[in-house]
């Protein structure tokens, strides 16, 4: 918390990500800092808070605190931040008017479908698309961004149908080219996992795509919250939970634009969408992903 610092002696404080920070993270640089920059999306990943969520309302409910405004997952360094800003603007979003410090709308990262299914769901259409269109090898193999519709019996919110699909598609593609910069990346952790493990069954592929394999499982497979504020050429997103009992699971993952913004704004180049089109076409935002990939291929 820098207790022992005085006010004012640090210049400029610039933080990073600060729509995933909770406000008592940054607060003990903030109050010795002379000026601020944070920069944020609030409409990715939201903090991580691991106080309950009825214990967190009684705190805020007896220091007669409103919890929107103040404390995470709600409120992050970035919605402070911006309302403290000197200068102000708003922007439609899909959950109403938000009033931020200065927007950054223009969007140099990803090529459509990414960018379309992006704009959709979280900023109103209004971000400008700013990348030139690039072609790669991998979209000669495994054709254009398409959703992968798999049907299968599911291990929890694990389905290993899923994952032979996402092997399938690492093999085709380790196949054809030695230059793979691909992510697998899934909303759930215990999906994440299993499919590490099944990869590393597959010794072929890994040394396919990486001298260390160990190493490369480590950085290239996990969940969407481990991999906000990086980018790769081509993201697999592997939905898991594909079980009609389990809409509760696919509404946490869908029902705001955070989670799936992220996950497609990933991929600069090629999105392969796994998991079942039945059980989450129709759950929240998933909807906008589903329309702007028409193409579905049955596996």
């Amino acid at each position: 918390m820098l207790g022992d610092v005085p006010p004012d002696t640090l210049g400029w404080l610039l933080i990073d990500e600060a729509g995933q920070a909770t406000p008592q993270a940054a607060i003990g640089a903030i109050l010795r800092a002379k000026r601020i920059v944070a920069v944020g999306d609030p409409l990715q990943i939201q903090p991580v808070v691991s106080l309950p969520e009825r214990l967190n309302a009684d705190i805020c409910d007896f220091f007669k605190v409103n919890e929107l405004d103040w404390t995470a997952p709600a409120a992050s360094t970035q919605t402070l931040t911006d309302r403290a800003s000197h200068y102000q603007s708003s922007f439609e979003a899909v959950a109403g008017e938000r009033r931020v410090g200065l927007p950054l709308l223009v969007h140099r990262r990803c090529e459509n479908p990414m960018f379309a299914i992006s704009n959709k769901i979280a900023y109103a259409g209004q971000m400008v698309q700013v990348v030139g269109p690039r072609k790669l090898d991998v979209e000669t193999v495994l054709g254009a961004s398409t959703w992968i519709d798999v049907e299968g019996e599911p291990d929890s919110k694990w389905s290993p149908a899923e994952g032979r699909a996402v092997i399938d598609l690492l093999t085709r593609l380790t196949t054809a080219t030695r230059n793979s910069d691909v992510f697998v990346i899934s909303p759930f952790r215990i999906v994440a996992h299993e499919m590490a493990r099944s990869l590393e069954n597959r010794p072929d592929i890994l040394r396919a795509l990486s001298r260390n394999s160990v190493q490369w499982l480590k950085d290239h497979v996990g969940t969407i919250h481990t991999f906000q504020g990086r980018e790769a050429d081509t993201v697999i997103l592997l939905l898991g939970a594909p079980a009609e009992s389990q809409n509760g699971a696919r509404e946490w993952a869908a029902g705001t634009p955070n989670i799936l913004n992220v996950a497609v704004s990933r991929a600069r180049q090629n999105l392969y969408v796994v998991g079942s089109w039945k059980a989450w076409s129709s759950v929240g935002l998933a909807g906008h992903m589903s329309n702007e990939l028409p193409n579905r291929i049955r596996f």
